[in-house]
């Protein structure tokens, strides 16, 4: 699956937030600097590799590689290692060894995020400290997890990063605290669950989770304790009715603009590590303005020469000011500072930055910064640009029409949220423009559908996957969603969609991030399956019913089966043990489905891409049968041979007698006695269950107990699943190629389990749902399956999903 913490953060543009939360500098936007007590860091952003002051020793290469969440962890474990005062002669990195830090006794192991077991930490006899060690950022934020094996044997999960020096450090376990009103973890304020106005953040909470009050407008007075050290970003993000709140004397770290969007808020600050004045919040040296305060009266705002940094949503809402003037020192603007805010005009006294038409560009005019919620344009023709950054035109209401250069590569999320009436057009080959809604090249993510273009019952195109940040939000003429191959819904999605009722999330999303419901004020239920990762707050101030199924479902799915088999990708990895297919024979001939020629990039590319992710879906003893004739098994059984572990081949007595007394018999036409079936494994033996052998004896069908043959004779033949089609639709004229039920059923036999997943995603007839009903009634199993058919000649719906009706099975329809 895809990872969570991926899936939570913005990629593309997360990874320059941490360089500058770390203390880095950039004057390109490529090259990052930063010096440690006279050791230089560069980070070329390009090349993604960071280089260190010579003395200290990478192991294997002259600098660190920046190609995975892992390889941020080191970094920021590095550079807070240097902080501490450890020379860079006293560290060595070696990302090939047990441990990748070694601090002469400390051993450090560094993991992704969640990641972290405590099996993980092992005891030295040598006396050697190890620790296990995560990181990540969030809101502005650091956020660490540590469990430390001291030399003693024992277990903690704090004091060594949170010490100023490498002299000063003392392992301890955080005590536990008992309150009704918060979620707490190792001293962290996790959630908030009370309902007070007034609130009293209990003694020993050192750190407050980013977002922890956010939008709610119960509150209205909010007490720190003097323990708190870390306030995260976003902490109290638009509770409108909040009046007063304190930053107590030990907070020394901050993230993006706690305060955004509360009116009516009176800050007191006792931190030295922050200075707060005429309602202005600032870091120690004034060199960051993380606040302004929506009370501040005043229209024109100068903002500080030494200021070199403007946190996320500064501004935010600050409708008061016309005026702002950006210093020459500045050089960084973080995540749109002035959204929001809906009188202001700008005057750039920096070099850094451009103000044109109400657009904020960069130095470079590379990237689009934010823009005015002033601005008011029939049509915005965006200088050539490679990336608009994130949030970058929020509630832009003036712009009717945006176009996208050639140059664009790069969108970050919520680009347009609140933007109801603007049209695309693009003219970057990186995104797509289609009846009205925004995509990238390949329709795979949908980045922005406007409110005027989402009216009534929405449809999502069969290529989507995911649903980028804020991709439908304010969509308040919305009234249903179908989903279709959604696999991801990313955080806060559906915000205000204020005319949906009922939400129907498939097996196949695996993934509804932070408030993407919120704010939903007729959405009555939303249904879910149980595995699917709920963020928080998912349903934030929405009275809807949240159903979690506890049980998978069987799916017909209308849809090109490669979307549907990559949206699996993220819900179904190493889950399945059992995939048959009849995929087309490649034969030159239309029949109804799958047209058998003019495949795109030829016939065994088409299934090399599909049966690649077959083997990703499989499960370690999972199996997949491919039904083929006499013209392409060979060329299959050889690609199968470099896609799986093993590889066998079987044939199908396709005619014969007792089962062909209906058989259309053309004198001139060839008669073919076999197929083929060519069985894969991930693994290097066969394991199958036994099967019911079918044979003739006297005139009748019999079974016994058998493994399964290398040749299936008995079976059931072309002609006989033909009669089984007439028995269900009245006619033997459904579908002309189908397979038998009891073939099929035995190979759903052979491989599976009563709960396993069973998919065909060539399904045509869809004999192998019937299948698995067949044999779930015979033993009782509870056995699913996932049939995937295109639209042509309508079979999906005509034909496999009104024959799972016709037996009765309890199907859910995706289209």
């Amino acid at each position: 699956m895809k990872d969570i913490t991926d899936l939570k953060l913005s990629r593309n543009m997360k990874y320059e937030a941490l360089y500058w939360s770390l203390g880095f500098e950039s004057f390109d936007g490529v090259i990052f600097k930063k010096q440690i007590n006279e050791t230089d860091i560069i980070i070329d952003s390009e090349k993604q590799e960071a280089l260190f002051d010579k003395r200290l020793s990478i192991i294997n290469g002259a600098f660190l590689l920046l190609t995975s969440h892992k390889s941020f962890v080191v970094l920021e474990c590095l550079i807070k290692l240097l902080e501490m005062g450890y020379s860079p002669s006293e560290i060595i990195v070696d990302l090939n060894n047990e441990y990748d830090i070694y601090l002469k006794n400390i051993y450090i192991k560094c993991f992704e995020w969640d990641h972290i077991e405590k099996n993980d930490v092992k005891y030295n006899k040598n006396y050697i400290v190890s620790i296990c060690y995560s990181s990540r950022l969030v809101s502005g934020i650091i956020e660490r997890e540590t469990i430390i094996k001291d030399t003693d044997g024992k277990i903690y999960q704090k004091g060594f990063f949170e010490s100023d020096s490498k002299e000063s450090y003392k392992f301890y376990n955080p005590v536990e605290i008992k309150t009704s009103s918060f979620v707490v973890s190792s001293s962290k304020a996790l959630k908030y669950i009370g309902n007070d106005s007034r609130v009293v953040v209990p003694d020993g909470i050192t750190e407050l989770s980013s977002c922890l009050f956010w939008d709610n407008q119960k509150i209205e007075e909010v007490i720190l304790p003097d323990s708190l050290i870390s306030l995260g970003g976003d902490t109290f993000y638009n509770c409108s009715n909040l009046k007063k709140v304190n930053i107590p004397k030990n907070v020394r770290f901050i993230g993006n603009n706690p305060f955004a969007g509360c009116p009516c808020l009176t800050l007191s600050n006792n931190s030295d590590y922050l200075i707060y004045e005429d309602g202005v919040l600032f870091n120690r040296d004034k060199t960051r303005l993380i606040y302004y305060s929506l009370a501040r009266p005043n229209k024109e705002y100068i903002i500080p020469s030494g200021v070199k940094v403007i946190g996320k949503h500064a501004f935010y809402l600050a409708n008061n000011l016309e005026f702002v003037t950006l210093p020459s020192s500045l050089i960084k603007l973080e995540n749109n500072p002035f959204s929001g805010c809906k009188n202001l005009k700008l005057e750039s006294k920096t070099e850094n930055y451009h103000i044109a038409d109400s657009v904020i560009y960069d130095k470079e005019y590379k990237s689009v910064i934010g823009a005015l919620n002033s601005i008011k344009t029939d049509k915005l023709v965006l200088k050539n640009i490679e990336r608009i950054c994130r949030n970058s035109f929020w509630n832009c209401k003036g712009i009717k029409k945006i176009v996208l250069p050639e140059t664009l590569k790069d969108i970050g999320y919520n680009p347009f949220v609140g933007c109801s009436h603007i049209q695309f057009e693009s003219k970057s080959s990186s995104y797509v423009v289609e009846d009205g809604i925004l995509y990238n090249k390949n329709k795979s993510k949908l980045i922005c559908c406007p409110a005027d273009v989402a009216v009534g019952d929405i449809h999502i195109k069969e290529n989507v996957i995911e649903l980028e940040r804020g991709a439908f939000s304010g969509c308040g003429k919305m009234t249903s969603i179908n989903l279709h191959n959604v696999s991801i819904i990313s955080k806060t999605c559906f915000t205000n969609c204020n005319s949906l009722k009922e939400v129907y999330c498939s097996d196949l999303i695996s993934f509804i991030g932070e408030w993407a419901f919120a704010h939903c004020e007729s959405l009555k239920k939303l249904s879910v399956y149980k595995e699917c990762y709920l963020d928080n707050n998912i349903l934030l101030n929405t009275n809807a019913d949240l159903e979690v199924r506890e049980t998978r479902s069987n799916y017909v799915i209308e849809s090109d089966n490669l979307y549907t088999l990559n949206s699996m990708i993220n819900g179904y990895q190493n889950k399945i043990d059992s995939i048959v297919i009849d995929p087309p024979y490649n034969s030159k001939i239309d029949n109804i489905g799958y047209k058998d020629s003019n495949f795109e990039n030829g016939y065994i590319s088409f299934l090399k891409d599909r049966l690649e992710i077959a083997y990703k879906l499989l499960s370690d003893k999972g199996y997949l049968f491919i039904n083929i004739d006499k013209g392409e098994y060979k060329n299959i059984a050889k690609l199968c041979k470099t896609i799986f572990r093993k590889v066998k081949i079987c044939k199908w007595e396709k005619l014969h007698p007792y089962f062909d007394i209906n058989r259309d018999v053309n004198p001139n036409k060839k008669k073919i006695k076999f197929e083929y079936i060519i069985i894969c494994s991930k693994n290097k033996k066969f394991d199958f269950n036994k099967i019911k052998q079918p044979y003739i004896y006297n005139g009748n069908i019999m079974e016994k107990e058998a493994n399964l043959p290398g040749i299936f004779r008995c079976f059931g033949t072309n002609s006989s699943a033909k009669d089984e089609l007439r028995d269900i639709f009245g006619s033997r004229d459904y579908f002309r190629t189908p397979k038998p039920v009891k073939l099929i059923e035995e190979f759903v036999r052979a491989t599976t389990n009563k709960e396993s997943i069973v998919i065909d995603f060539f399904a045509g007839s869809g004999t192998t749902g019937h299948a698995v009903e067949i044999l779930n009634r015979e033993d009782g199993g509870r056995r699913k399956y996932i049939l995937v058919s295109n639209d042509e000649s309508n079979i999906c719906r005509d034909v496999t999903l009104k024959r799972m009706q016709l037996i009765n099975s309890e199907v859910t329809f995706l289209n």
